[in-house]
């Protein structure tokens, strides 16, 4: 009785002649192969050169930052209180000013936010501008009746109608530091028909 024959032997893959290959357990590695087994032999493996690098462009030159308005400097010189918080709006105000309008004196200032109060020879201002909110106050100076500044509520009041108990201030903004709140008030003496501050 004659037996079917075998079904043939699968290929076999050529035997791996021995070498160095990657390691294949550690990239970093080479290791060695003997033509039957991975032996204890380890190489670090060359690292490719680096591909040459991309021409270089012309570095970008920031944009001058303009420089800041003389009177606004001086203004900032005679600040006592601290402006923590309202640089921003000093370095926006002059986006704000009118031609030929000078900045007397300044100072931060709580209104909405954080901002600068500011005296002009034109007018009173006070600017906060937030990343949602933005809040600008105006009086003119031939509107100006009467500053009122409260020690009490460190509260800087400007009104367009004679002061009494009853009067409603144009605005009303914080300022924490008597001796900015007197600076802003000595200016606007100095500005054309400015009224008195009244401390109390």
């Amino acid at each position: 009785m004659s037996h079917p024959p075998l079904p043939p032997a699968p290929p076999q893959a050529p035997p791996r002649p021995p070498s160095w290959f990657p390691d294949p357990l550690d990239d970093s590695l080479l290791r060695y192969w003997d033509g039957y087994r991975w032996t204890f032999h380890t190489a670090a493996r060359p690292v490719p050169a680096p591909s040459a690098p991309p021409p270089q462009q012309q570095a970008v030159q920031p944009s001058p930052v303009p420089a800041m308005r003389r009177d606004i400097v001086v203004a900032l010189q005679n600040v006592r209180g601290v402006l923590v918080g309202s640089m921003k709006e000093v370095n926006l105000l002059p986006g704000y000013l009118r031609p030929e309008e000078q900045v007397l004196a300044l100072t931060a200032a709580q209104g909405e936010g954080q901002g600068v109060l500011a005296c002009t020879n034109r007018r009173l201002l006070f600017l906060f501008v937030g990343v949602v909110r933005r809040q600008f106050l105006e009086v003119d100076w031939n509107q100006t009746k009467h500053i009122f500044y409260s020690q009490a509520t460190k509260t800087f009041s400007v009104y367009t109608t004679k002061f009494t108990k009853r009067a409603i201030p144009a605005f009303t903004v914080r300022v924490n530091n008597l001796n900015d709140a007197n600076t802003i008030a000595h200016a606007a003496q100095s500005a054309a028909a400015a009224p008195r501050l009244d401390v109390v």
